[in-house]
């Protein structure tokens, strides 16, 4: 039987898909459509990303695989004009499997999708002395879920981290590559009244450490609290507000330790992200989002370092999708509009952002 995909037309406040800087959000199109705010809802394989807990209601085995690109404009005006970030938004794909066993109540799944990227050249601006930072987390997800009964689900999992990260400051160059940093997280769905659902999920941090000849990185990845609600209005409205912490402040810097040692010290708030999704089903396995979100952006005024470029941020996204040839497809579009910042300190300058991202994912169910 194909599931009934959400397409939500949704007004949420968060930013474009970088959070801190340098959070992939946009973990799947239909995610995509709503701003992310998708947790509640998680009734297709990538609920393995936003709450794990979603897959318990999803007989046999459901696969899903899509891809993310990204289109960036940011720029800084300084007093000698206005100079361009060079640095270019990474494209990524994901893919989630999850089985669950007729009439079982545990259910089981993996997932993977880059969920931190960073790619930012500020040299036109600063020199080459401001250095270019590339920086890429993947993200391996394994989760175990049980069924408590039809209306609570739990679900516990591990999060496998591949970091990779070039950085560079004048003539000092690091290049490194961190294949074991673990982490774990929890996740909770639970539909108390008729056409009601609530979702949690944590996740903690992870520390990343690698070392390259003399020189070592290292740093904290955030941890993460998601709480959301949802509500049928109809057979075919549905709607959804998430609101999602992250520990930015944990995150010191990225400095580089050892011979060729690279200062970037890092000065970040702890942000909410709010989300609000609506979905309209057009027809049986045919729905339609659209979506509106604010982020606050983890870097200060103060001591601003561009290294992690973000601001706060305004987002529109509109998806859609249905069955074709026997799949289900989904495909969303999103524009981010970012606060201007101007900011003080060695890097300062009023710095603009813009982001757009098209996101596609095809999936299907195996009964």
């Amino acid at each position: 039987m194909k599931r009934l995909f959400i397409f939500i037309a949704a007004c949420s406040y968060a930013a474009a898909a970088h959070a801190g800087g340098f959070e992939q959000v946009n973990q799947s199109a239909a995610g995509a459509g709503v701003s992310n705010a998708f947790a509640a809802t998680a009734n297709d394989a990538s609920a393995l990303a936003y709450n794990p807990s979603g897959i318990a209601w999803q007989p046999g085995v459901t696969v899903a695989g899509g891809i993310d690109l990204s289109f960036r404009n940011s720029s800084v005006k300084i007093p000698g004009g206005v100079a361009s970030n060079t640095g270019t938004e990474p494209t990524f794909g994901q893919f989630y499997a999850a089985w669950v066993p007729r009439d079982g109540r545990l259910a089981a799944g993996i997932g993977f999708s880059p969920l931190y990227a960073a790619n930012n050249n500020w040299s036109d601006a600063f020199g080459a002395a401001s250095g270019v930072g590339k920086l890429t987390v993947d993200h391996t997800t394994a989760d175990l879920v049980y069924a408590i009964d039809s209306s609570l689900a739990v679900g516990m999992g591990g999060d496998w981290y591949i970091t990779r990260a070039t950085l560079s400051q004048g003539t000092k160059n690091f290049k490194g590559t961190d294949v074991a940093s673990f982490g774990g997280h929890a996740s909770l769905l639970w539909k108390p009244l008729p056409a009601w659902s609530l979702g949690a999920v944590y996740r903690s941090g992870a520390n990343i450490s690698m070392t390259k000849s003399n020189d070592t990185l290292s740093f904290k990845l955030p941890d993460q609290v998601t709480v959301a609600i949802a509500h049928d209005f109809s057979d075919v409205w549905h709607m959804e507000t998430d609101l999602k912490w992250s520990r930015w402040s944990v995150l010191k810097g990225i400095n580089v330790t050892g011979v060729n040692a690279q200062t970037n010290t890092l000065d970040l708030r702890d942000t909410l992200t709010a989300m609000v999704g609506l979905t309209w089903t057009w027809r049986e396995n045919t729905q339609v989002r659209i979506g509106y979100a604010y982020d606050q952006g983890a870097n200060r005024t103060r001591n601003y370092n561009p290294l992690i470029a973000d601001q706060d941020g305004h987002r529109v996204s509109l998806g859609g999708g249905g069955d074709v040839f026997g799949l289900h497809v989904d495909l969303a579009y999103q524009y981010t509009f970012y606060a201007k910042k101007t900011a003080t300190g060695a890097y300062a300058g009023n710095y603009r952002d813009r982001r757009q991202s098209v996101v596609f994912t095809v999936s299907n169910q195996f009964n």
